[in-house]
């Protein structure tokens, strides 16, 4: 059963009508313009007094590297890509996961501010992202690069690790999934039944954002909806799924894909949790963080789970 701070979570979700932030064409331009006006949250000042915070330039684009104070510069990294539809900046919350992931894993977590849609398309976010990958595992030891994104940056974390694959760069050491979005179509079945209890993600919103991303490579595309390439030759991977989150049908369906395919995959699914909990101050995100740890860390790789 949920934690009390997890039920009271889901209870102020709801009431805040979060939902109401991708419920249709017009709200969701109105809820991007309003973030491009507020642009993107940047680490507190509690952050930054308890953390080394480095800011950073990549082909003119704007990012961070947070790491723990002592114990000079930590051999192990993350490369951590926020979620928000594939249009939203990264937010307050997102920093506060980034610090706990930086002195849980005494590392470096570095977070690019790539582009967005609908400005831009998935073709513009990776033409920032597969180059600034390669410089980054170029500089980082063999077997201390995870890279982990959550909902739409599950899916750029995913979709990066594919295009690394193909271009020949060397797969990062693991892959974690938080809440990932694999599949932008938004067709499966599942999602309507999860709709009814999911409080953050408006099932029929969400096709919208897909197409904005995708431009014009569609929605079916393996660059675009993940789930449609193949995981052969890719790191290990650990996935994150709450049973209120309209992305768990498709969390379900990569992790089927993954046994069809031998892959050695992690499962984690939390019941009651909702879309990408462990950003929020409640028990079972401390608990996912632990997992994580225990995830990137471990040696040899992990099996898959039933």
């Amino acid at each position: 059963m949920p934690s009390i701070r997890a039920r009271l979570l889901a209870a102020a979700v709801a009431a805040l009508r979060v939902q109401a932030m991708f419920d249709g064409p017009e709200r969701t331009r109105r809820s991007i313009a309003g973030d491009r006006r507020k642009g993107p949250a940047a680490p507190s000042a509690k952050i930054r007094a308890r953390f080394s915070v480095r800011e950073e330039e990549f082909s003119g684009h704007h990012g961070y590297v947070v790491a723990p104070r002592e114990g000079g510069s930590p051999a192990r990294r993350v490369l951590y890509l926020h979620g928000g539809g594939w249009t939203l900046s990264i937010t307050d919350p997102h920093w506060g996961l980034i610090a706990n992931l930086a002195r849980r894993l005494d590392c470096a977590v570095t977070v690019p501010l790539f582009p967005l849609a609908p400005e831009h398309t998935a073709r513009d976010t990776f033409a920032m992202l597969l180059p600034f990958y390669a410089a980054l595992a170029a500089r980082t030891g063999e077997g201390e690069l995870t890279v982990m994104g959550d909902s739409s940056g599950g899916n750029l974390a995913l979709s990066l690790a594919m295009q690394a694959r193909t271009a020949g760069l060397p797969q990062p050491a693991r892959l974690v999934l938080l809440s990932p979005c694999v599949d932008a179509t938004f067709s499966d079945p599942g999602i309507a039944e999860l709709d009814r209890r999911d409080p953050i993600l408006p099932a029929h919103g969400l096709p919208g954002l897909g197409r904005a991303y995708a431009g014009e490579l569609g929605v079916r595309d393996p660059v675009v909806s993940p789930l449609f390439g193949t995981l052969d030759g890719l790191a290990p991977i650990a996935i994150f799924t709450g049973t209120r989150d309209v992305l768990n049908a498709d969390a379900h369906r990569l992790r089927e894909k993954a046994v069809r395919e031998g892959f050695p995959l992690a499962w984690h699914e939390y019941p009651g949790m909702l879309h990408v909990w462990p950003l929020f101050p409640i028990p079972e995100a401390r608990h996912a963080i632990e997992r994580i740890a225990a995830f990137v860390t471990a040696s040899p790789s992990p099996e898959i789970r039933a």
